[in-house]
This record gives C-alpha cells, sequence and structure tokens, in this order.
C-alpha cells in the first residue's frame, strides 16, 4: 500500500518509478541538508589512508549516484551489498519466481567474488530478505547445492513485505573472508 497526499493505493511501484524517486530524492534531500548546514562528517585529522577496494559494476552511475558499492575489500575480507535479480537494466529477472531469482543472484555473487579471487567457500556470513517464507524453503535444496558439503556460512533469514521492486522476492548479501 502506497500513500500519496490525498490517498492510499495498492498499486505497485514500476521499476522506473522506483529508480526516478531513488535518485532525484537523494539529490534533493542531499541537497536541502547541505542547504541546511548539514554536512558529511569529516575524516579525522591524521586518520591513514584506507586499504579499501571498492567494486561497482553493473549500475555503475546508480551506485555512484545513491553512494553505495557492490562490494568492498578491506584487508582479507570481502562484503557484499544485497543482490537482487535485476538486469543490467535495471529490471526485474524472473519475477514472481524466487527459485529462479534464487540461482541468479547466486550466479552475481559468485562473479563477484570471482573479481577478488574469492569463491563460495570463502563466504562466512549470508543474509537473506525474502518475501515468502514457502517459496523459499522449497528453494533450499538449491542453495545446499552452492555450497556443497561445506563449509557452510553463519547464515540469517528474514521475512519482509517487500523489496525494493514488487517483482522481486528475495535479496541475499554477503560477507567472504580469504581467511
Amino acid at each position: 500500500m502506497r500513500r500519496h497526499a490525498d490517498r492510499v493505493t495498492d498499486a505497485p511501484l514500476h521499476h522506473r518509478t522506483v529508480r526516478r524517486r531513488l535518485f532525484t530524492g537523494a539529490g534533493a534531500a542531499g541537497a536541502a541538508l547541505l542547504a541546511g548546514g548539514l554536512a558529511a562528517p569529516a575524516e579525522p585529522a591524521g586518520a591513514a589512508p584506507s586499504s579499501r577496494t571498492n567494486l561497482m559494476y553493473y549500475w555503475v552511475s546508480d551506485q555512484q549516484s545513491l553512494g553505495y558499492s557492490q562490494a568492498v575489500q578491506v584487508g582479507d575480507t570481502v562484503w557484499l551489498s544485497g543482490t537482487a535479480s535485476l538486469d543490467p537494466q535495471f529490471k526485474p529477472v524472473h519475477p514472481g519466481d524466487l527459485a529462479a531469482q534464487m540461482a541468479f543472484i547466486y550466479q552475481r555473487i559468485g562473479e563477484t567474488l570471482n573479481r577478488f579471487g574469492l569463491g563460495f567457500r570463502h563466504v562466512v556470513r549470508e543474509s537473506m530478505y525474502v518475501t515468502d517464507m514457502a517459496a523459499l524453503i522449497n528453494a533450499l535444496p538449491y542453495r545446499k547445492s552452492i555450497y556443497g558439503s561445506g563449509p557452510f556460512p553463519t547464515s540469517t533469514t528474514v521475512q519482509v513485505s517487500q523489496l525494493l521492486l514488487p517483482e522481486l522476492m528475495i535479496e541475499i548479501e554477503t560477507t567472504a573472508c580469504r581467511a
């Protein structure tokens, strides 16, 4: 259910609408905060240079506009942002099919890990956000196949009412470590 200035609607948000609102809202809100005298915190004096690597691919301009990276490496640890079933045009892939979305997401996570010379055996933490727990239960054998006989990551699963776009049913966030 979305609330408008004078009405409430159950109409789903279209992916272009979400994208437009994210970018225009982020820019307007950021400008308003800066105009009001609020600014991003400054780096502490004498702070050591960062040994951090940010990875941006797919939607690079979107990531820069919204202020996030697909993955960040510091030392031996790599944190991957939540990954959803979206194509390079930011459109949902396999709408309404959690198992197919999961397979697509694990493919993308594998590609990201590979860019750091890592694989699924390096994943130490996994968080899943799902809109349909019953559909997830049916897809868990595929998840298990990704990790084979181990090592297995720690895992948290949370059911949510909706992800970024209404067609999305699952988003997976991971942390990997070279150790």
